[in-house]
């Protein structure tokens, strides 16, 4: 039974919550069995998308137990930071929709983990920041190149070198998050974002999802030839027959009986 979590289905979604009390704060045991979590939920295949929230009213998750690094020791920092990058590579690397439904504060690597996300949902009176410099240390678990990419690097210098933590309002605004919901509703409307991918392919929605991601760091020439390649590969598949078939037959698409290519 997991400690850290809680684990729901809702259809083809999968809804994990943060839940360590009062802050979901993360820590090595934490984050490692967020990791084994996501990796379990990858390998179903029943499980199309999956919503990312924190328990509580306040919190999404005020980030990284800081009794971690109390001690200074960098080898035991370490630990933390290959417990983050396990955690962020298992979302990043789920094959189907992440969604991030921010409930309250999203600090540190709290912010860390939805910016892993697809996509973020926010609620009225949430705020977002990457406040490590105030602790002498710096976001280490890719929030310095994410939250550039995101946003731009003006905006992530004021919120990472000035510290400043962002109403969600403000957040929109930057492109931050994509969508903001009054208080109370981002789990509901993050289910329903990630529930338009039962519409989808599934493995037009893998293909697609994994050259979105590597875009930034390939020539335009070098992508065409990634979706060519892709193309190539679907092409004559079950999912794309059973597709393209049923839009001419003007009909819904069945994908679990065209199965996984």
């Amino acid at each position: 039974m997991a400690k850290y979590l809680t684990l729901e289905r809702l259809g083809q979604s999968a809804i994990v919550t943060l839940k360590n009390a009062p802050a979901n704060l993360l820590t090595t045991e934490s984050l490692n069995e967020l990791a084994s979590t996501v990796r379990s939920l990858d390998a179903d295949p029943a499980v199309r998308s999956l919503v990312l929230t924190g328990a509580g009213e306040t919190f999404f998750s005020a980030g990284a137990d800081l009794k971690q690094f109390a001690s200074g020791d960098a080898a035991e920092a370490d630990k933390v930071f290959d417990a983050f990058a396990g955690a962020l590579h298992a979302l990043r690397q789920y094959r189907g929709v992440t969604v991030a439904a921010i409930n309250g504060y999203a600090l540190g690597g709290g912010l860390e983990l939805a910016l892993a996300c697809d996509y973020m949902v926010a609620e009225r009176g949430a705020k977002l920041g990457l406040p490590e410099t105030k602790v002498g240390i710096i976001p280490a678990a890719g929030g310095t190149k994410t939250l550039a990419d995101k946003v731009g690097v003006s905006w992530a210098k004021r919120i990472i070198l000035g510290g400043e933590v962002v109403a969600a309002e403000k957040a929109l605004s930057i492109g931050l998050i994509e969508e903001i919901v009054d208080q109370g509703f981002a789990k509901i409307v993050a289910i329903s974002l990630a529930n338009k991918v039962a519409n989808q392919a599934p493995g037009a929605v893998a293909a697609a999802r994994r050259l979105i991601e590597d875009s930034s760091n390939l020539t335009l020439t070098q992508h065409l030839e990634r979706e060519r390649a892709a193309v190539r590969q679907l092409m004559g598949g079950a999912e794309q027959l059973e597709g393209v078939g049923a839009f001419i037959a003007k009909r819904n698409p069945s994908w679990a009986e065209s199965g996984d290519d």
